[in-house]
């Protein structure tokens, strides 16, 4: 496997995290108070965030492999470790494998608050993660954490053409005892990630498709959208988000080294 360090080098975007401020206060006290957030995406639609004293990860999928059905998942630590020095929280979109598979061991070395759905946490929970590190969400949560806020939003997974979905309700409703093999990678349910640095508004969507209804009032000024998938209308989210910008995500061949390049089929025209 070639170093995945490599992926650092394709993207890292900074942004002031302005916090609110009442009218009255002036522009050079405003200043002093921002923090600025680093964003460093690390392939697939995986995503770390510096923000005050605060690293978040979203979806961090380091390992790239494929999974294989019935063998057990083994997690390739060098990789991960190359690449990530500490997590204070990880975030969850959904819980295929390219999202959550090496998400237990991250937690499990720094000690990580893992933030997702059931099957999300059952799986770290499977995994040996402590239940102290576990926070489940359904959708429509709004967390509140020392740096940052987060807004956990209702949406679907999307799927390629000439690929069936599995059972859009497909779960994990308990942990058990034994190993996690490729299988268990379920769906587990889809959440967008809302994230308030500041005045900042970032929008992380793990996969291409959405609730309409659930976008009312969210306008991202960075919007991280996956595409790709039949039936969903890039344009149309971005004429509802109005983002000022949009990083296109979850084009990558997230099974190789991403040294060996993007294959035709997964380029977006």
């Amino acid at each position: 496997m070639k170093p995945v360090t490599t992926l650092l080098l394709m993207l890292v975007v900074s942004f002031w995290a302005l916090p609110p401020c009442d009218a009255a206060e002036s522009n050079t006290g405003a200043e002093s108070r921002q923090e600025k957030a680093t964003m460093k995406w690390l392939g697939n639609v995986g995503w770390e965030i510096q923000i005050g004293k605060s690293i978040v990860l979203v979806d961090p999928f380091l390992t790239r492999k494929d999974r294989s059905m019935d063998a057990e998942w083994k997690t390739d630590e060098q990789a991960v470790l190359n690449v990530v020095k500490g997590a204070d929280y990880i975030f969850a979109g959904h819980s295929h494998h390219d999202h959550v598979a090496d998400v237990p061991f991250i937690a499990k070395r720094f000690r990580s608050k893992i933030i997702g759905s059931r099957t999300t946490t059952n799986l770290a929970l499977t995994a040996g993660v402590d239940s102290s590190q576990v926070v489940t969400v359904k959708g429509g949560e709004k967390l509140d954490f020392k740096d940052f806020s987060l807004e956990v939003i209702d949406s679907r997974h999307g799927w390629r053409q000439g690929r069936p979905p599995r059972k859009e309700n497909e779960e994990i409703a308990r942990p058990w005892q034994g190993p996690i093999r490729g299988r268990d990678f379920v769906d587990g349910g889809c959440f967008p990630c809302y994230f308030a640095f500041g005045q900042q508004r970032v929008l992380h969507q793990s996969t291409a498709n959405f609730i309409e209804e659930k976008l009312a009032g969210i306008q991202p000024e960075i919007a991280l959208l996956a595409v790709g998938h039949d039936g969903y209308n890039l344009e149309r989210v971005v004429k509802s988000l109005k983002p000022k910008i949009v990083i296109i995500q979850h084009y990558d061949e997230w099974r190789s080294s991403f040294a060996e390049g993007i294959p035709e089929a997964n380029k977006v025209e």
